[in-house]
């Protein structure tokens, strides 16, 4: 019975460790410990990944309309169809990254935190891009 106790007691220490290192390392990385703070469940989880998407896509969506706002015809037109063409990648990009988890129930967060992800990517792109015709 004490082997028993002194194994768990070690794997609760392990876990403690891992989880520790975990937020350290996720930390000194600039990343968000916790995207979801209190959710315990898989659906909690499922809903607070695609409340991370809408919220980037709201971002990506502003700024979108700001540089077409502030284009001519011409670039519009270009612009787009560039944007056309990133959300087919984005699309299949995370299709393709969520992939293995196809059927299971955490199939729904990882495909919303990757369009999340690849999202706010292009929110950059668009940020810097408006920065640099902001310079002109």
């Amino acid at each position: 019975m004490k082997k028993f106790l002194r194994a768990g007691a070690l794997c609760a220490l392990l876990a403690a460790c891992a989880a520790v290192a975990a937020a350290q390392g996720a930390a000194a990385r600039g990343e968000q410990e916790d995207p979801c703070p209190g959710a315990r469940t898989q659906q909690e989880l499922n809903q607070c990944a695609s409340r991370a998407f809408q919220k980037a896509d709201a971002e990506l969506n502003r700024l979108y309309q700001q540089l077409l706002k502030d284009a001519g015809a011409a670039e519009r037109a270009k612009l787009r169809a560039a944007q056309l063409a990133w959300i087919k990648f984005r699309d299949a990009h995370c299709e393709y990254e969520a992939f293995g988890n196809q059927g299971g129930s955490i199939y729904p967060m990882v495909y919303s935190f990757c369009l999340a992800e690849v999202t706010r990517g292009r929110v950059g792109q668009f940020r810097d891009t408006l920065r640099e015709t902001d310079e002109r």
